[in-house]
């Protein structure tokens, strides 16, 4: 499974039109939030709402199955204890908000932050992430806008 993930747009959707023209053949597009635009706008990213998200109907969360197990997206890091996520088999997490790239494995739990479409704030440019889960491997790859950097 191919999951392109993005966060934090603030209404970049320019970025996200030349995101999806670069990467057609991904199986999901997942948005973590802040985007400041409607859920029906931002097709085919399935969205969470962020807290700048202020008029949007998107769900605060959603769990997704892949091979792992499941995949938790919200948008500011989650609050939940260790035991909800042992308890629902989620493997991997998903998060924006803090406009910082990461990709960590704590125990046997993954965190993901692709870092942001919009004013990135861990010295790197401006980011998304390919995410790639196959038969119990999760691997990622850190993308860029307007930079010849990977």
């Amino acid at each position: 499974m191919k999951i392109l993930l993005v966060s934090d747009s603030h209404g970049n959707n320019e970025a996200l039109d030349q995101i999806v023209k670069l990467h057609p053949d991904m199986d999901l597009y997942l948005h973590l939030g802040d985007s400041q635009c409607p859920p029906e706008m931002l097709h085919p990213f399935q969205t969470v709402k962020g807290n700048c998200d202020y008029f949007s109907n998107a769900p605060e969360y959603f769990m997704i199955m892949t091979d792992v197990g499941y995949l938790f997206a919200c948008h500011k890091p989650p609050l939940q204890s260790p035991k909800f996520f042992q308890e629902n088999n989620i493997k991997i997490i998903c998060h924006g908000h803090t406009h910082k790239r990461r990709f960590e494995k704590i125990g046997n739990l993954v965190y993901i932050n692709p870092g942001a479409i919009s004013y990135a704030r861990d010295g790197n440019d401006l980011s998304y992430l390919i995410l790639n889960i196959q038969s119990e491997k999760v691997e990622h790859a850190f993308k860029y806008i307007h930079t010849n950097k990977e």
